[in-house]
């Protein structure tokens, strides 16, 4: 069984002013702490901490290149009437 490791209150403390500084929360410790959601966010922040030396994650960008289209014009590469009509080219 894993053993929870229970946060000091200096660890909450400094993951309260993490938090509020990323948040903008403008009240103190006491006043996130008797708030029942901040207060959880604030002991699971306090049992997860930030790596250090890490960068903090990037937004996702649209890819470089576009997916491949097919070619406009031309015969189609796979017919799909042919296909559902029972047609092969086994011949």
């Amino acid at each position: 069984m894993a053993r929870v490791i229970e946060p000091t209150d200096q660890m909450l403390r400094d993951a309260c002013a993490r938090m509020a500084a990323r948040f903008h929360w403008a009240d103190d410790f006491e006043t996130v702490m008797r708030d029942r959601v901040r207060s959880r966010l604030v002991r699971i922040e306090a049992k997860h901490p930030p790596a250090t030396g890490m960068p903090p994650a990037r937004a996702l960008r649209e890819p470089a290149c576009r997916p491949l289209q097919p070619p406009k014009g031309g015969p189609p590469l796979f017919d799909h009437k042919r296909a559902a009509s029972g047609e092969r080219d086994d011949d």
